[in-house]
């Protein structure tokens, strides 16, 4: 009696067992195949794909990624079309934001796309990448690097991580500056008739800006200020 009652709890045990492997398979399954199965209907196919903010990525170029994430809805999202853009343009995109809406015949999705704005390009071997104000580095189109200013520097991560503070404290400033040279021990700043020295990147203070706007009139050549004061250099 006890045997079978043992082969009973076993068959229950094992029948459990069959029961709940088989419903994680389906619910696998089900998650692998249900996001391209809905694409397939007509609810949710792509019907019309409307598209602002892009400048330098045409339409057609962003068209496609889009479509091509469509094929499974859970891959169409603003995070996938970003990684997808700057994987084919090189980070040249800051940010998408998309809207999704359906209608009977089809869906129709909105994406707005935020292309990185190029402030000053950086020297790299024979060719330039272009920097945007946050530090980001991108490849230039076909001459879009003209115009800006030349930035050379020995550490690129050190010009990455301090640049947002060039930026905001020197290149927004509009000085007609042509080159910024990065060194260990100055920052050098070549304007059109005066060279500017000041502190290393990773020590410029906050007020630098106050003081370029003073000394830009001044007839020096040479100006320094890496040592808290001015020290004016006339050639």
């Amino acid at each position: 009696m006890k045997k079978k009652h043992n082969a009973k709890r076993k068959a229950q045990k094992l029948f459990s067992l069959i029961l709940f492997t088989s419903w994680i398979s389906f619910m696998a399954f089900a998650g692998f195949f249900a996001p391209s199965f809905l694409a397939q209907l007509p609810f949710f196919k792509v019907k019309q794909i409307e598209l602002n903010g892009n400048e330098k990525i045409s339409f057609e170029e962003i068209k496609s990624i889009v479509e091509e994430l469509s094929t499974n809805l859970v891959k169409l999202n603003e995070e996938n079309i970003t990684d997808a853009l700057n994987a084919r343009f090189k980070n040249r995109v800051k940010r998408v934001y998309m809207t999704k809406s359906l209608g009977l015949d089809g869906m129709r999705i909105k994406v707005k796309v935020v292309e990185r704005k190029p402030v000053a390009k950086l020297k790299f071997g024979q060719n330039y990448l272009l920097i945007d104000k946050e530090g980001s580095l991108f490849p230039p189109l076909e001459g879009e690097d003209k115009g800006l200013i030349e930035i050379q520097a020995y550490d690129m991560d050190l010009l990455k991580a301090h640049f947002e503070k060039l930026y905001s404290e020197v290149i927004s400033m509009n000085l007609p500056i042509k080159h910024i040279y990065i060194r260990r021990d100055s920052v050098i700043l070549n304007l059109v008739s005066k060279q500017i020295i000041l502190p290393p990147l990773e020590l410029l203070p906050d007020n630098i800006s106050g003081r370029l706007k003073m000394i830009y009139n001044f007839q020096e050549e040479t100006v320094d200020l890496r040592y808290g004061r001015f020290i004016l250099v006339r050639n």
